[in-house]
């Protein structure tokens, strides 16, 4: 994907070193909001891209919608995680799940690659390929072999090649090569790399929510509920989400069921009845106007123009 796809904006709110959770950060976001773009799944670019252009400093800012991968082929820095300094260098993976505070300074001249994958894509590859949840187990900085520095350069540029080439079937060319690289990750992913206890930290809590979002978004579970499970009051975890991810409780709930959504409508063939009731809408109706009101187009219309199925057609209901 090119330059003119891709865009940053952030929070008014100023970083200032050494924050954490309780302080307000800037909260980026890749090509507008995920989720608007049915096509889009997986970035990667040079590491060097961006950095050169900002004094090869990054200042704490997080991630909502997606988890980075960056990896260091060449010099080092320091990258910041909530209120840790990790030190990287060749061979060093930076792993970022969505909504923790990190920044880096990066020395001149260092190179290596980044990949961004939006949230809903990534939970499904990992519900597909469980074993490489073990790549998320810990987040900041973990060292590889340097042996094996050109075997992953190779296959990165080929994802970036095959994201830009815009040919027929490039996005599962692209996840292919994607998959080789969190292959090769995780064969050579360490061990003894354990993820790191429970914090806190509103990040932390918000993490968490997501978790059990991820769990139990079919079953639309009352937000009371949900705060309970967490140990938490309502009002706790509303401003947790509204400082963290920008989103209130509900919104992110509701961003999970309309990610399903397009996802069920573009690569199968499920009435839409099934789907409702799949995602745990007591009537068709009552989705047919969710989605709508998310997305300005009935589901109907929107299979139409997404659907990756060649003539799709939807079967009638059981």
């Amino acid at each position: 994907m090119t330059d003119n796809h891709i865009e940053q904006d952030f929070s008014p709110e100023t970083a200032r070193p050494g924050s954490h959770s309780a302080v307000p950060v800037p909260r980026y976001i890749l090509y507008g909001e995920a989720g608007t773009r049915p096509d889009w799944f997986v970035n990667v670019e040079p590491l060097d891209k961006r950095c050169r252009t900002r004094g090869w400093v990054i200042k704490p800012h997080t991630h909502p919608r997606f988890s980075q991968i960056m990896l260091v082929t060449r010099g080092a820095g320091m990258m910041r995680v909530e209120a840790e300094d990790q030190p990287f260098g060749p061979g060093s993976v930076m792993v970022v799940p969505p909504h923790r505070i990190h920044g880096f300074h990066y020395e001149q001249h260092t190179r290596g690659w980044v990949i961004t994958i939006e949230n809903h894509y990534f939970d499904d590859l990992l519900e597909r390929a469980p074993a490489l949840r073990q790549l998320m187990g810990r987040f900041g900085v973990t060292d590889l072999p340097v042996t094996v520095l050109s075997g992953l350069d190779g296959d990165f540029q080929r994802l970036m090649d095959e994201l830009d080439s815009q040919q027929s079937g490039s996005a599962i060319g692209a996840e292919i090569h994607l998959l080789a690289i969190l292959l090769q990750l995780y064969r050579h992913w360490p061990q003894s790399v354990q993820a790191p206890p429970p914090g806190h930290s509103r990040g932390e809590l918000v993490a968490r929510f997501r978790q059990l979002v991820e769990a139990e978004f079919r079953r639309q579970p009352p937000l009371p509920d949900m705060a309970a499970q967490l140990g938490v009051s309502v009002s706790q975890l509303r401003a947790a989400c509204a400082q963290v991810a920008g989103l209130s409780p509900l919104a992110i709930l509701h961003e999970r069921l309309l990610g399903e959504a397009r996802r069920c409508l573009a690569y199968t063939a499920q009435p839409i009845t099934a789907i409702a009731a799949d995602l745990g809408f007591s009537e068709a109706s009552y989705f047919t106007r969710f989605f709508t009101r998310k997305t300005g187009d009935t589901p109907t219309a929107w299979r139409r123009g997404h659907s990756f199925l060649t003539g799709l057609s939807e079967r009638p209901a059981a």
